[in-house]
């Protein structure tokens, strides 16, 4: 009995080791596709960024409207200056995995807090979900 134990805590730790490694690869790779987002915010390509984004989050808003959206965020709040990741949290699940980020930003005229949900298919990761809260975003 206390092999067959200590068989299912060797199993369990490589499991978990295991995810831990898969986790950090992707938040890591959550964050490459944030600095994406923002140098497209930047570079006012609004149209590339609802296209790339996950078909759930196309389904859930229409085109024009996220784009206007987008501008007025680039509008009220200019380029981005500087984005801090804050927390993170991954959802591996046998529908599909998520993960979700949540950062402080400095934009030219004003902080704001972001959060995104990226969609995890493969390699592949895909904007499911954008909110963002600023101040400068209402008295602007």
């Amino acid at each position: 009995m206390n092999r067959a134990r200590a068989l299912s805590a060797w199993i369990l730790s490589l499991a978990l080791c295991a995810a831990g490694c898969s986790m950090k690869a992707d938040v890591a790779k959550a964050g490459a596709q944030v600095s994406h987002f923002h140098a497209q915010l930047d570079g006012q390509d609004y149209s590339t960024i609802y296209k790339e984004a996950d078909p759930r989050l196309r389904e859930a808003s229409k085109q024009p409207d996220f784009v206007a959206f987008l501008e007025a965020v680039h509008r009220k709040l200019g380029k981005v200056q500087e984005a801090k990741q804050e927390t993170f949290f991954v959802n591996y699940n046998t529908s599909g995995s998520t993960v979700r980020v949540v950062y402080a930003t400095r934009f030219t005229g004003g902080d704001a807090r972001e959060e995104f949900v990226w969609a995890k298919s493969g390699d592949s990761r895909q904007l499911l979900n954008y909110q963002i809260n600023s101040n400068a975003l209402i008295t602007r």
